[in-house]
């Protein structure tokens, strides 16, 4: 797998369950691949950040 094919992966795999296949190769990518596993804990930040930030967001009463 090329890694624009990886990250396209990764991507979509924070809107949808990838299928058996695409998990399996992806997850073979990202072992061998060091830019493409950085890519993938970049986004997986980026997205505890902002479910964290949206979750305190709502829960201020002091917003809005």
């Amino acid at each position: 797998m090329m890694c624009e094919n990886a990250t396209k992966l990764a991507s979509d795999e924070l809107d949808r369950r990838l299928s058996l296949g695409e998990t399996v190769g992806l997850r073979l990518h990202l072992f061998k691949c060091g830019a493409c596993s950085g890519f993938v804990r970049q986004i997986q930040m980026m997205r505890k950040v902002t479910r964290r930030y949206v979750a305190t967001d709502a829960s201020d009463p002091n917003e809005g």
